[in-house]
C-alpha cells in the first residue's frame, strides 16, 4: 500500500487529538479529584456515587435534627430549673408564713412576692425555641398561658374562680400535643414537655391557693404547714419531669454520636467510589506528557517537507 504525505499527515493529527484528548480526561481528574465528570465515563461509579451521596445527604439531616432536638431540651431544662427555683422560694417564704408571730401585713408581702413568682412561672411556660412556644403542645404558634387572665386569676377573691381561664385556649392542652423529631431510621425522640404535667391546672390552682389563704386573717401556721406537702408534691413532679427529659437528652448525645460515626463512615466510602489517588493521576499525567511530546517530536519530522524541497 503506498503512504501518501496526506495519509501522514492525518494520522499524525489523529494520533495528536486523541493524545490532547486524555490529557485533558487528567488534567480534569486533577482539577476535580474526581475520577469521572460525566456519568457515560463509568456507569457504575456514577450509580455508587448518587447512592453514597443520597445516604450522606441523609446521615447530615438527621444530625441537623439532632441538633434542632438538643437546642429544644437544653431550653425546656433551663426553664424547668428557673421553675423549681421560683417553686422553691414560694416553699421558703410558705415556711416563713408559718409562723404565727408573723402578723397580716407580713403576710401580705409574702403573698405579694408569690404573687410576682407565679406570674413568672406563667412567663416561663410561654417560652419559645425561636418563634416555636414550646410548651403548648402541638400549637407551636400560640403561647400557652394569658398573662394579663393570670394576673386577673391572682387578684380575684373567688375561690372557685375557673383555673382554666388563664389558659390562651380556654383550657390545658390535651396529652395528645407531642413533637417528635425523626433522629435515624425509624426512630423518633419526643422533644417537648406535655403541658398538663408541667404546667397543669393543679400547679397554678395550688398557688393561688396559697395565695388566698396569705390574705385571710383567719389562717394560722398549721394551714400554711399543711400546704407545705401540696409544694413538696409540686417540687417533687418537676423533678421527675426533668429526669424523663434528661434521658431522653442522653439517647439523643448516644444517637449523635452514632451519627458522627455513620457519617464519617459514609463519607469515608464515597470518597473511594468518587475521589482519584493524587500520586496516581500525577504519574499517569506526566506519562501522558511525556509521549505527547515524543508524538510531537515525531510529527514534525514526518511532516518536515515542503514544496521546496521537491523543486531541489
Amino acid at each position: 500500500m503506498r503512504v501518501t504525505q496526506t495519509m501522514l499527515t492525518q494520522t499524525n493529527l489523529k494520533h495528536l487529538s486523541s493524545s490532547y484528548n486524555t490529557l485533558a480526561r487528567v488534567q480534569e481528574q486533577l482539577i476535580s479529584g474526581k475520577r469521572i465528570q460525566k456519568a457515560s465515563e463509568d456507569p457504575v461509579v456514577a450509580m455508587q456515587g448518587i447512592r453514597y451521596r443520597t445516604e450522606v445527604r441523609e446521615v447530615d439531616q438527621f444530625r441537623r435534627n439532632v441538633s434542632e432536638a438538643t437546642s429544644w431540651m437544653d431550653l425546656t431544662d433551663s426553664t424547668l430549673n428557673e421553675v423549681t427555683e421560683a417553686v422553691k422560694r414560694i416553699r421558703e417564704l410558705t415556711t416563713q408564713a408559718a409562723n404565727d408571730t408573723y402578723e397580716s401585713s407580713q403576710r401580705q408581702i409574702i403573698k405579694s412576692e408569690i404573687d410576682q413568682l407565679v406570674e413568672h412561672i406563667g412567663s416561663l411556660a410561654n417560652s419559645k425555641a425561636g418563634e416555636k412556644y414550646i410548651y403548648n403542645g402541638t400549637k407551636t404558634d400560640a403561647p400557652l398561658i394569658d398573662i394579663e387572665s393570670l394576673k386577673a386569676y391572682l387578684a380575684s377573691t373567688d375561690p372557685d374562680a375557673p383555673v382554666a381561664d388563664i389558659y390562651e385556649s380556654g383550657a390545658v392542652p390535651a396529652a395528645s400535643g407531642e413533637i417528635k423529631f425523626e433522629v435515624s431510621k425509624g426512630i423518633t425522640v419526643q422533644v417537648n414537655m406535655q403541658p398538663e404535667t408541667v404546667f397543669g391546672e393543679e400547679l397554678f390552682k395550688g398557688l393561688r391557693d396559697l395565695s388566698l389563704a396569705l390574705q385571710d386573717p383567719t389562717k394560722t401556721g398549721q394551714d400554711f404547714s399543711t400546704m407545705l406537702g401540696t409544694l413538696d408534691t409540686l417540687g417533687q413532679s418537676l423533678i421527675t419531669e426533668r429526669a424523663e427529659l434528661g434521658a431522653r437528652a442522653n439517647r439523643l448525645e448516644l444517637v449523635d454520636n452514632r451519627l458522627q460515626d455513620h457519617e464519617i463512615i459514609a463519607k469515608t466510602i464515597m470518597s473511594n467510589n468518587e475521589d482519584i489517588d493524587i500520586e496516581r493521576v500525577i504519574m499517569e499525567l506526566k506519562s501522558h506528557e511525556t509521549v505527547h511530546r515524543a508524538a510531537l517530536s515525531a510529527g514534525a519530522r514526518i511532516i518536515q517537507p515542503t514544496l521546496l524541497d521537491f523543486l531541489r
